[in-house]
């Protein structure tokens, strides 16, 4: 992908809103400063909101003369203090810079750095009948989600996010301390910056530079129809041969239909195993396309002897979608996208993940039963079980940053809660849960489990670096090098500069 100039690249944009300095002063720096995990509260010198490429290479620009640490915001949200764990520094927000559009001159969409998931998907679909393989919260910020690889309800359709991706637009500083701006993609001529895309390709944000504009080409149509499903089981009619039952159906459902190119691809399943508290075990599954018959297929397979499924109604998770029937609906897949996002009410929470190529193994059942079974008496406790496979698994692990490509399963563990006060027990019950399925070490790779993801971060993990990227992290470090060599940007998990 050939450059071009900065005033050619944001021509389309000159009647943007073209950002704010935004001072510990202004009545916008409480808000601005404040995570969407509401743990996390920043301390910057200011916030710098920019609305254009032009506008975050200049507040890149100020803060380095300055001498002051920059962090990003996506538009969207982090589980951990990346973005706001900055005192004395800058938080480029780049929350204004929120368009997708088609880029004629070069037949590629463009997704700006600041959008959300939303409004990238209803554009996309709604003017061009496209769409991408990502996330199902509609808050999520596209940059972040993009660079850390992305996945949702269509990638085991259409494999994940940066599958898809063909290009980006990057804010890089050099050994000078000067910012610039490149594009680099899959069809970029030298090593240098094929090196630096293939880190944008799942490697993570804040690691590198500011992604100003995601490009996708030909990315795949938008379903026209979808069918979605939420079914729950009471806790109260759930005993620990049941509940094991249930857990084993699940795994050994996605186990079976893991490979690509069936009728399974367009199946989607999110499997939200709540803590007791909260009364119900719920599943939300939809399936894209004509034929509802795999959804149909995983109902059954979920549905034993003696337990029958009930209507929800209680909310899970991110998911707070609550269906007051267990009936399939069939409706147009944006609707159903819409109906299926959410982000739930801010709170302050605990996350941590994992990958599975197996399905649970009896001693992990019984610590899930054991953890969610306990006295711990918060309703908005889960481990979310998200299917997974299918075209996701049909790249190479080295292909992309994302080195996880033979997992039938994802987890995220979950706790959310409002009051500062209680900090230690959740955290406490989270970290304690995650040590008895893992050990110290964490979800170390090996026939069953598979790392982490790093979208999904957590800096309870010592080895992050292996759990994230395995063999990948090296060449990641190389790329740091090379890009980044002054280390501007950096966070708690970043990659490092290579030792030497």
């Amino acid at each position: 992908m050939s450059e071009s100039t900065l005033e050619e690249r944001d021509r389309a944009g000159d009647h943007a809103y073209q950002g704010a300095h935004v001072g510990r002063r202004d009545p916008r720096y409480g808000t601005l400063v404040q995570g969407f995990n509401q743990r996390f509260t920043g301390h910057p010198h200011y916030v710098e909101l920019c609305g254009d490429t032009n506008a975050v290479l200049r507040a890149v620009q100020k803060a380095l003369d300055a001498g002051r640490r920059i962090t990003v915001r996506g538009g969207g949200h982090c589980y951990e203090d990346f973005v706001s764990g900055n005192v004395g520094g800058v938080i480029i927000d780049l929350s204004p810079l929120n368009r997708v559009y088609l880029d004629r001159p070069r037949d590629l969409f463009c997704i700006e750095g600041g959008c959300t998931l939303w409004n990238v998907y209803t554009q996309l679909y709604k003017e061009h009948g496209v769409t991408i393989p990502a996330g199902s919260c509609y808050s999520v910020g596209a940059g972040g989600h993009i660079i850390g690889g992305g996945y949702g309800l269509l990638s085991r359709l259409h494999g994940l996010t940066v599958d898809w991706l063909h290009a980006v637009e990057v804010v890089v500083v050099n050994e000078a301390r000067r910012a610039e701006v490149i594009i680099v993609g899959r069809d970029s001529a030298s090593r240098r910056e094929q090196d630096l895309f293939w880190g944008h390709l799942g490697g993570g944000g804040g690691n590198f530079g500011i992604v100003t504009r995601y490009f996708f080409q030909a990315p795949p149509a938008g379903p026209g129809i979808a069918h979605i499903a939420s079914i729950a089981w009471n806790w109260d009619e759930i005993d620990q041969d049941r509940f094991t039952q249930l857990v084993t159906s699940y795994g050994t459902f996605f186990q079976k239909h893991s490979e690509a190119g069936t009728e399974y691809d367009g199946l989607f399943g999110l499997f939200h195993l709540t803590n007791k508290a909260a009364g119900q075990i719920v599943l939300t599954a939809q399936q894209v396309g004509k034929d509802d018959g795999p959804l149909r297929h995983l109902i059954d397979a979920m549905t034993l002897p003696g337990l029958d499924h009930v209507r929800q109604s209680v909310p899970v998770g991110f998911h707070h979608l609550v269906v007051q029937s267990r009936d399939v609906r069939t409706m147009p897949w944006l609707e159903a996208t819409q109906t299926l996002n959410g982000s739930g009410p801010n709170q302050r929470g605990k996350y941590k993940s994992a990958y599975m190529k197996q399905p649970f193994p009896a001693r992990q059942i019984d610590v899930i039963w054991q953890h969610l079974t306990t006295k711990y008496p918060n309703t908005q406790a889960l481990l979310q079980v998200d299917s997974y496979g299918a075209k996701i698994n049909t790249v190479k692990p080295d292909a992309t940053a994302v080195p996880q490509r033979s997992s039938i399963l994802k987890l995220q563990y979950q706790t959310y809660w409002t009051r500062k006060r209680d900090d230690a027990v959740n955290l406490k019950w989270i970290r304690e849960f995650y040590e008895a399925m893992y050990g110290t070490e964490g979800p170390m790779p090996d026939r069953v489990m598979d790392g982490c993801y790093v979208n999904y971060p957590d800096t309870d993990l010592i080895n992050w670096e292996y759990l994230y990227y395995k063999r990948g992290y090296a060449r990641l470090q190389r790329v740091k090098k090379e890009w980044d060599p002054l280390n501007i940007f950096n966070h708690a998990q970043s990659v490092r500069l290579p030792e030497g």
